[in-house]
This record gives C-alpha cells, structure tokens and sequence, in this order.
C-alpha cells in the first residue's frame, strides 16, 4: 500500500511540476505531413513508364519549401 502512496504521490508532484501550456505547445515554422511514405508499386516489366503522386500537407504555420528530392 504504500508503494502505491508513494506512486500516486509522485504522479501528483510531476503534474504539478510540469507547465500545462507546455503540454499544448504547438511546432512553430513548416510541418510537413505525408498522406502515405511508401507506395510499392509491384511487379514493373522493363521499359515501362510508371508513377504515383505522393500528397504532401503543410500542417504548419510558415511556408514549407521542399529544396531536393532523391528517389529511394
């Protein structure tokens, strides 16, 4: 019992401790966000023309700027 004491204790003192805007403090600049990172585009024969959209979502509150891309 009275380690549980000490648990709820402990519990109590941290959330005391710790600011509550903190908790809620929001990423400021550019976020960005992917719909899907990886698409598996099966089996391609040679020679064939393939492609897929990746949708990218600026979640943030400053422009994203994508500079370079490099397939994986």
């Amino acid at each position: 019992m009275n380690k549980f004491r000490l648990a709820i204790v402990t519990y109590i003192f941290l959330f005391l401790l710790c600011p509550y805007p903190v908790l809620t403090q929001e990423v400021k600049g550019p976020k960005m966000v992917l719909k899907e990172r990886v698409f598996d585009f099966k089996e391609v024969k040679e020679g064939e023309a393939i492609e897929h959209t990746f949708l990218i979502f600026n979640q943030g509150d400053q422009p994203l700027e994508i500079k370079n891309v490099k397939p994986g």
